[in-house]
Protein backbone atom coordinates (compact mmCIF):
# COMPACT_ATOMS: atom_id res chain seq x y z
CA UNK A 1 0.00 0.00 0.00
CA UNK A 2 1.16 3.37 -0.62
CA UNK A 3 0.26 6.52 1.69
CA UNK A 4 1.19 9.84 -0.10
CA UNK A 5 0.05 13.32 -0.17
CA UNK A 6 1.27 16.66 0.64
CA UNK A 7 4.24 17.31 3.10
CA UNK A 8 2.91 17.43 6.64
CA UNK A 9 -0.90 15.89 5.79
CA UNK A 10 0.12 13.19 8.15
CA UNK A 11 0.93 10.10 5.91
CA UNK A 12 3.67 8.62 8.35
CA UNK A 13 1.22 9.31 11.09
CA UNK A 14 -1.51 7.16 9.36
CA UNK A 15 1.27 4.58 8.55
CA UNK A 16 2.32 4.42 11.96
CA UNK A 17 -0.75 4.05 13.56
CA UNK A 18 -1.76 1.02 10.91
CA UNK A 19 1.41 -0.72 11.51
CA UNK A 20 0.27 -0.63 14.97
CA UNK A 21 -3.35 -2.27 14.44
CA UNK A 22 -1.89 -4.67 12.00
CA UNK A 23 1.01 -5.96 14.10
CA UNK A 24 -1.86 -6.45 17.34
CA UNK A 25 -3.32 -8.56 14.54
CA UNK A 26 -0.25 -10.93 14.35
CA UNK A 27 1.24 -9.33 11.20
CA UNK A 28 4.51 -8.45 10.00
CA UNK A 29 4.83 -4.87 8.70
CA UNK A 30 7.30 -3.00 7.23
CA UNK A 31 7.08 0.80 6.70
CA UNK A 32 8.90 2.37 4.25
CA UNK A 33 9.47 6.07 3.78
CA UNK A 34 11.13 7.77 0.63
CA UNK A 35 12.15 10.60 3.13
CA UNK A 36 14.30 8.13 5.09
CA UNK A 37 16.30 7.53 1.87
CA UNK A 38 16.72 10.78 0.98
CA UNK A 39 18.07 11.80 4.19
CA UNK A 40 20.86 9.19 3.71
CA UNK A 41 22.29 11.40 1.10
CA UNK A 42 24.31 13.57 3.83
CA UNK A 43 23.84 17.42 3.35
CA UNK A 44 23.23 19.26 1.30
CA UNK A 45 20.83 16.30 0.97
CA UNK A 46 19.10 14.69 -1.91
CA UNK A 47 17.06 17.10 -3.45
CA UNK A 48 20.14 20.16 -3.29
CA UNK A 49 22.18 17.26 -4.44
CA UNK A 50 20.29 16.43 -7.16
CA UNK A 51 19.75 12.61 -5.96
CA UNK A 52 16.24 13.04 -5.09
CA UNK A 53 15.35 10.87 -8.16
CA UNK A 54 18.36 8.15 -7.41
CA UNK A 55 16.33 8.15 -3.85
CA UNK A 56 13.25 7.31 -5.65
CA UNK A 57 14.88 4.50 -7.39
CA UNK A 58 16.29 3.21 -4.39
CA UNK A 59 13.24 3.09 -2.07
CA UNK A 60 11.74 1.52 -4.93
CA UNK A 61 14.44 -1.19 -4.82
CA UNK A 62 14.01 -1.36 -1.49
CA UNK A 63 10.75 -1.71 -1.04
CA UNK A 64 10.63 -4.32 -3.99
CA UNK A 65 12.95 -6.53 -2.37
CA UNK A 66 10.51 -6.30 1.14
CA UNK A 67 7.32 -7.70 -1.25
CA UNK A 68 9.25 -10.52 -2.41
CA UNK A 69 9.76 -11.19 1.53
CA UNK A 70 7.82 -13.20 3.34
CA UNK A 71 6.29 -9.66 5.29
CA UNK A 72 2.54 -9.52 5.49
CA UNK A 73 2.33 -6.04 4.50
CA UNK A 74 4.56 -3.12 2.99
CA UNK A 75 3.30 -0.01 3.72
CA UNK A 76 4.77 2.91 1.61
CA UNK A 77 5.06 6.63 2.83
CA UNK A 78 6.48 9.64 0.99
CA UNK A 79 5.81 11.88 -2.16
CA UNK A 80 5.58 9.59 -4.88
CA UNK A 81 3.45 11.91 -7.43
CA UNK A 82 4.25 11.91 -10.48
CA UNK A 83 4.49 8.65 -13.20
CA UNK A 84 8.34 8.81 -13.43
CA UNK A 85 8.13 8.60 -9.31
CA UNK A 86 5.53 5.77 -9.65
CA UNK A 87 7.67 3.74 -12.14
CA UNK A 88 10.40 3.57 -9.73
CA UNK A 89 8.65 2.45 -7.02
CA UNK A 90 6.54 -0.09 -9.08
CA UNK A 91 9.25 -1.19 -11.38
CA UNK A 92 11.10 -3.43 -8.74
CA UNK A 93 7.90 -4.77 -7.18
CA UNK A 94 6.61 -8.72 -7.75
CA UNK A 95 4.22 -8.62 -10.81
CA UNK A 96 1.08 -9.95 -8.76
CA UNK A 97 1.43 -7.51 -6.20
CA UNK A 98 -1.85 -5.82 -5.15
CA UNK A 99 -0.90 -1.93 -4.80
CA UNK A 100 -3.23 -0.13 -3.11
CA UNK A 101 -2.84 3.66 -3.34
CA UNK A 102 -4.03 6.52 -0.69
CA UNK A 103 -4.31 10.12 -0.85
CA UNK A 104 -3.74 12.01 2.74
CA UNK A 105 -4.52 15.19 2.09
CA UNK A 106 -5.05 18.76 3.68
CA UNK A 107 -5.00 22.21 2.75
CA UNK A 108 -1.50 24.17 3.08
CA UNK A 109 -2.49 26.60 5.80
CA UNK A 110 -2.91 23.44 7.79
CA UNK A 111 -0.39 21.47 6.74
CA UNK A 112 1.98 24.26 7.42
CA UNK A 113 1.09 25.25 10.83
CA UNK A 114 1.50 21.33 11.60
CA UNK A 115 5.13 21.57 10.02
CA UNK A 116 6.35 24.28 11.50
CA UNK A 117 4.95 23.21 15.02
CA UNK A 118 7.24 20.04 14.78
CA UNK A 119 10.71 21.06 15.71
CA UNK A 120 12.17 17.69 13.91
CA UNK A 121 11.13 18.91 10.79
CA UNK A 122 13.48 20.35 8.66
CA UNK A 123 13.04 22.17 5.10
CA UNK A 124 8.98 21.78 5.54
CA UNK A 125 8.78 24.43 8.28
CA UNK A 126 10.04 27.09 5.25
CA UNK A 127 7.10 28.58 4.34
CA UNK A 128 8.19 29.35 0.55
CA UNK A 129 9.53 25.65 0.55
CA UNK A 130 6.26 24.10 1.90
CA UNK A 131 4.00 26.36 -0.54
CA UNK A 132 5.68 25.18 -3.38
CA UNK A 133 5.93 21.68 -2.71
CA UNK A 134 2.35 21.96 -1.91
CA UNK A 135 1.68 23.20 -5.69
CA UNK A 136 3.75 20.61 -7.00
CA UNK A 137 1.65 18.05 -5.66
CA UNK A 138 -1.58 20.10 -6.60
CA UNK A 139 -0.59 20.02 -10.21
CA UNK A 140 0.11 16.33 -10.24
CA UNK A 141 -2.82 15.09 -8.30
CA UNK A 142 -4.61 14.18 -11.56
CA UNK A 143 -1.82 12.07 -12.02
CA UNK A 144 -1.69 9.72 -8.82
CA UNK A 145 -3.72 6.84 -9.37
CA UNK A 146 -5.51 6.86 -5.66
CA UNK A 147 -7.80 4.31 -5.01
CA UNK A 148 -8.97 6.55 -1.71
CA UNK A 149 -8.54 9.93 -0.89
CA UNK A 150 -8.79 10.81 2.88
CA UNK A 151 -8.92 14.44 4.04
CA UNK A 152 -6.41 14.26 7.22
CA UNK A 153 -8.72 17.74 8.64
CA UNK A 154 -12.26 15.95 8.40
CA UNK A 155 -10.98 12.80 9.76
CA UNK A 156 -7.87 12.03 12.26
CA UNK A 157 -4.96 9.54 11.97
CA UNK A 158 -6.60 6.72 13.34
CA UNK A 159 -9.91 7.11 11.62
CA UNK A 160 -7.87 6.79 8.85
CA UNK A 161 -5.77 4.03 9.76
CA UNK A 162 -9.27 2.07 10.50
CA UNK A 163 -10.39 2.89 7.00
CA UNK A 164 -7.39 1.30 5.45
CA UNK A 165 -7.46 -1.84 7.88
CA UNK A 166 -10.67 -2.19 6.56
CA UNK A 167 -9.89 -1.90 2.90
CA UNK A 168 -7.35 -4.06 3.43
CA UNK A 169 -9.27 -6.74 4.57
CA UNK A 170 -11.84 -6.84 1.93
Amino acid sequence: MILTGPIAAGKNTVADQLAARLTRRGRTVVVADVDDIAAMVAMPGAARAGLWFAAHEAHGALVGQWMHSSVDYVVVVGPIYTAEEQAMLTRALPDAAAVLWVVIDARVSVTLKRAQADPRRGLSRDADFHRSAHRRFRAVLPQIPADRVFDSEVMDAEQIATAIEAMLAQ
